[in-house]
């Protein structure tokens, strides 16, 4: 008994295949016997006996009867297309020169940028040349002590140093 299920399988299968080849070549048919003159011998006798692959049949020719009857596209595109394709490239470039104006006016006047620094520059540079040096103020001998690393000396002292201890001991 299940070899006899599998066999009908089987035999299904190769009928659909078959339908499927024969529908391509047979293209014109428009009813089931059409379809079915179409298929090899073995394949009919199938059909006969087979309920499920004759109704198979008919949904093949239902699905190209809807399928006919939808307009056909047209590979070429309408005519609004391409005006409409460069006026969105033409808006992305606007949006982008306009997101980018700032920085775009940077090359411009770079020239003038670098003229106008060149000249402060050197305004500068005159000011601080020609500026006078203030000059150090000079030390007393007594106060200029040549200063070295090792230092043990203790430091000079100050007049106001000695009338400070003059005025202690007086006392």
């Amino acid at each position: 008994m299940w070899k006899l299920l599998k066999k009908n399988r089987e035999a299904c299968s190769q009928f659909q295949e078959e339908l499927e080849t024969a529908a391509s070549l047979a293209s014109f048919a428009a009813t089931p016997g059409e379809l079915l003159a179409a298929l090899p011998a073995p394949c009919q006798k199938h059909a006969e006996f087979c309920g499920e692959c004759r109704a198979a049949v008919e949904e093949l020719l239902t699905t190209r009867a809807l399928l006919r009857a939808l307009p056909a596209r047209s590979k070429t595109p309408a005519p609004w297309f391409a005006p409409r394709v460069m006026a969105a490239i033409a808006a992305k470039e606007a949006e982008l020169r306009r997101l980018g104006s700032p920085w775009a006016a940077v090359p411009r006047f770079a020239s003038r940028v670098a003229l106008a620094s060149a000249a402060m520059l050197l305004v500068v540079s005159t000011w601080v040349y020609q500026r006078p040096v203030a000059a150090p103020a000079k030390e007393s001998s007594v106060e200029a002590v040549p200063e070295s690393l090792f230092d043990s000396s203790q430091p000079a002292l100050s007049q106001d140093d000695i009338i400070v201890s003059l005025a202690e001991t007086a006392q």
